[in-house]
């Protein structure tokens, strides 16, 4: 992902939209550019700072909610990653299976 990417992907990010897929490049190209972490941080605490106010919020650290949401997108990153991984692992198990059982019913 190149930073035009990254910034368009922003809006989603902020509004939980983003795919697995789109999530786990996005956190990787926001590991390695200076440019686009600022980029994100200043976005997400203009939207989700005026929500906060919108909601009569006075109480909140957006930097904090910010690092929450990354660490929280990372986690759901792995879980969706140890998921499609078990799907794979099912299937190759069902597909010897089913092989076992034809070379046993044939033979």
């Amino acid at each position: 992902m190149n930073c035009k990417e990254f910034e368009s992907y922003i809006p989603a990010f902020i509004d939980k939209k983003l795919d697995y897929k789109t999530m786990e490049e996005f956190r990787e190209h926001y590991a390695s550019c200076d440019v686009c972490r600022e980029e994100l941080s200043i976005q997400f605490l203009v939207s989700v700072g005026i929500q906060h106010l919108d909601n009569d919020d006075d109480n909140f650290d957006l930097y904090s909610e910010l690092k929450k949401r990354l660490v929280s997108n990372e986690k759901q990153i792995v879980r969706h990653k140890i998921y499609k991984q078990s799907q794979r692992y099912i299937l190759t198990l069902g597909c010897i299976l089913l092989g076992l059982l034809l070379i046993w019913h044939l033979g």
